[in-house]
């Protein structure tokens, strides 16, 4: 097939990070499909990036309507239009990105087969329209961020409902987002769970002391690892005062990432004889090292989506000490391959430090379990089946209705 996919978040080279798992997914189905990534971006003369909302920042301005990005491999193509954009106007951005897809699909040396698109809203809606009587299926893949707020403030649902509706394949990226999103009118028949991927030729077991020895950190003790955006809601500073407070002596805790928490994380560091390390944003080969040289992962979020980096530690065989929200509580089985604390919890989770170094782990069996549930080669089998299924229902219905009196498509008796 050829497939048309609508996203607003990919890796750029100001924030390579951004998207990555979209990337990842575009590039596994490449294997079985032709793949188009129309990643708009907006453009805004004459206003300085800061002033911008964070999505919009990344514009480069030597090249207007567009910025840089890294290429795919062949054959992925990537286009870049750039569409006029006003901060929190979403009805003029949508109507903007509609207006790309249908000159996309229109202008198309060979027909599209499947748009697929990233987010309920503005990007699914825009898909929406944009193929409107074109006979071009459309699949959304509803993640975190629109299931949490376009189905929960009124002003964004009507949107969100009908898209969900109208999309002619629904994919949820978690299996507690169905029941919202069958709430929401989403039909039972066309909604499938499909979760994020894992790049297995990254992400898998290695020697735990040579990666330690390639990235600089202490051999032989407990390292706690912590990898995301320093902030409150991602429970990073439960993590600082549990370590601090339960902890053994002679464990260690990594901190990577960059947020508002990163000054007074700083300070706790420069204090902690050498207890704590702080290390900024990693590439993604580098966070796979990083999982690898740790003894658990610590993640006590107070909402997930699909958090990809639980995936890939446990993909790596290294336990993880998680929050009980859905989101993690659904990839954990506990006791086999991680803990589950409360969220907010500091003591309970400092408890768990501690019984992480007491139970006897199975890395090569949590990497097994973890790789053929979520390797890209199974995710992409399951979207390209979503892609098939849009397509045939499609087909179906371009069926002409049988003239009147004719008898051609009547059963025999």
């Amino acid at each position: 097939m050829r497939v048309l996919v609508l996203t607003e978040s990919f890796p750029t080279p100001e924030h390579p990070g951004r998207g990555v798992f979209i990337c990842e997914q575009v590039l596994a189905l490449a294997r079985m499909h032709e793949m188009t990534v129309l990643f708009p971006r907006p453009v805004l003369p004459g206003i300085p990036s800061s002033a911008l909302e964070a999505r919009a920042r990344t514009l480069d301005r030597s090249h207007p309507g567009s910025a840089r990005a890294p290429e795919p491999a062949p054959p992925v193509r990537v286009l870049r239009p750039g569409y006029f954009y006003i901060p929190r106007h979403r009805g003029l951005r949508t109507r903007q990105l509609a207006s790309l897809v249908r000159r996309t699909l229109l202008t198309a040396s060979e027909p599209f087969d499947v748009v697929h698109a990233h987010w309920l809203a503005p990007a699914g809606w825009a898909a929406i329209l944009g193929a409107a009587g074109l006979g071009v299926p459309v699949v959304v893949t509803a993640h975190a961020g629109d299931v949490y707020r376009d189905l929960r403030y009124a002003g964004r649902m009507r949107v969100a409902q009908v898209v969900v509706r109208r999309a002619t394949r629904l994919i949820a990226v978690a299996d507690y987002f169905r029941e919202p999103l069958l709430r929401a009118g989403a039909t039972p028949g066309k909604l499938r769970v499909i979760h994020n991927g894992v790049d297995l030729g990254v992400f898998a077991p290695a020697e735990r002391e040579q990666a330690r020895l390639d990235l600089q950190l202490p051999a032989g003790v407990p390292i706690y690892l912590y990898i995301g955006n320093l902030e409150e809601a991602k429970g990073a500073a439960d993590v600082v005062e549990a370590f601090f407070a339960w902890a053994p002596a002679e464990a260690i805790l990594v901190v990577a990432g960059n947020g508002r928490l990163w000054a007074s994380f700083a300070r706790r560091a420069a204090g902690s004889n050498g207890r704590m390390i702080l290390r900024g944003w990693q590439a993604h080969d580098a966070v796979a090292r990083y999982l690898v040289a740790a003894t658990c992962f610590v993640l006590p979020s107070y909402a997930e989506g699909n958090p990809v980096t639980v995936l890939e530690s446990l993909c790596c065989g290294t336990p993880v000490i998680g929050s009980a929200i859905p989101a993690i509580g659904s990839l954990i089985d506990e006791g086999k391959n991680g803990l589950l604390v409360p969220p907010g919890d500091v003591r309970e989770l400092g408890s768990a430090l501690c019984t992480v170094l007491t139970r006897t782990w199975n890395p090569a069996m949590i990497a097994q379990r973890a790789a053929a549930r979520y390797g890209w080669q199974a995710i992409a089998s399951d979207i390209s089946e979503t892609y098939e299924e849009a397509l045939a229902e499609t087909d179906a219905a371009r069926v002409p209705s049988p003239a009147p009196g004719s008898h051609a498509l009547m059963p025999p008796r």
